[in-house]
């Protein structure tokens, strides 16, 4: 919810300088575009590899999981001790949140430098191509799709990767 605010707040300023110099003496204002920074990781080779290797690991754990959760039931079943089922059920509950923070850790990481990399590849990109300033969509309430320079974005990250 912080990154959400910081985010609006950076988009906030930076729309106040657009204004700012849209308004001045020049007789052309400076040269906007927005992007679906989504429908870019969607289309991101690294970013789907990442994802995919990420469910992978989340159905591995899972697994292990159900195997202790049938384990549980077993003892149920069979009229095992209250003690003995408690402890496995704590078991059960530790390794849940032992799983859970190792794929944070491991995962959080690389989520973030794929996206810090998309942004330097934004940037690349609104050099090569002139832009003052490019929005991502979600910290916008609208933006005229004239502006929207998703589908280049993704045709010109597809060009890098070959």
């Amino acid at each position: 919810m912080k990154k959400l605010g910081m985010v609006v707040l950076a988009s906030l300023i930076l729309l106040s300088f657009v204004l700012l110099f849209a308004g001045g003496d020049s007789t052309q204002g400076p040269k906007l575009a927005y992007i679906d920074s989504t429908k870019v990781l969607q289309s991101y080779d690294k970013w789907i590899d990442l994802q995919t290797k990420y469910q992978e690991d989340v159905q591995f754990y899972q697994k292990k999981l159900n195997e202790l959760a049938a384990e549980i039931n077993d003892m149920k079943e069979k009229g095992a001790a209250a003690d003995l089922i408690n402890a496995k059920i704590a078991e059960y509950t530790q390794k849940q949140k032992q799983y859970s923070d190792l794929l944070n850790s491991e995962y959080q990481k690389k989520f973030a430098e794929l996206e810090q990399e998309i942004l330097q590849k934004i940037a690349e990109y609104a050099e090569i191509m002139g832009y003052d300033f490019v929005f991502n969509s979600k910290t916008m309430a609208y933006g005229n799709s004239k502006y929207d320079i998703t589908a280049q974005f993704i045709e010109y990250l597809k060009s890098m990767a070959q």
